[in-house]
């Protein structure tokens, strides 16, 4: 399952989209429990691996589609949809993730860096537990930064991804809001 949407999303070009059949697609929705037999370094691989693709945002989508992707980062399923109340809602935060993410791609497009693109993918996973209304402004995601840092080591850890490298995508996650820091 993971490797069909690996090909798929490694195979596409701007002059061709590699589709996976309707009937595959279903036989992963049903199947999808089945990812809890693979050891979580052997998702891992397939997760950098689809990271390092060109359009990194069309494996994530394959991924919720074939109903994979709350089994493998529940934290980026839960970004999904939007509320609305009063008449003012929010971007969708798992549409606006992935942009980010292709931006990214894109910008390192000729050396790519795989573990800025996991900051990327993680960037926003602090807001479902950070969101709140308020009548005067509408939605918050106050401290999202905060709580999305805490929850990076957990990803890589649940994921046996390196701790080192984990700490780099900590830190990028907690000052995604500050660029000018990032610079330096």
């Amino acid at each position: 399952m993971l490797r069909a949407v690996r090909f798929a999303s490694k195979l596409s070009t701007p002059e061709c989209t590699f589709r996976i059949v309707e009937e595959s697609m279903e036989s992963m929705r049903r199947m999808a429990s089945r990812l809890e037999i693979l050891s979580c370094e052997r998702i891992a691989e397939e997760l950098n691996k689809m990271l390092l693709t060109r359009r990194p945002s069309m494996a994530f989508r394959l991924l919720d589609s074939a109903g994979l992707l709350p089994y493998i980062l529940p934290e980026l399923s839960a970004l999904k949809g939007v509320e609305t109340v009063d008449g003012k809602g929010h971007k969708d935060n798992f549409e606006h993730t992935l942009e980010v993410l292709d931006n990214v791609a894109a910008a390192d497009a000729q050396e790519p860096k795989l573990y800025l693109r996991w900051a990327a993918l993680l960037h926003d996973v602090g807001k479902p537990a950070s969101k709140r209304y308020d009548r005067n402004v509408g939605w918050t995601f106050h401290g999202h930064e905060i709580i999305g840092s805490r929850m990076v080591p957990k990803v890589f850890d649940r994921l046996r991804l390196s701790v080192d490298e984990g700490k780099y995508v900590r830190k990028l996650v907690w000052l995604h809001l500050r660029p000018i820091a990032l610079v330096d």
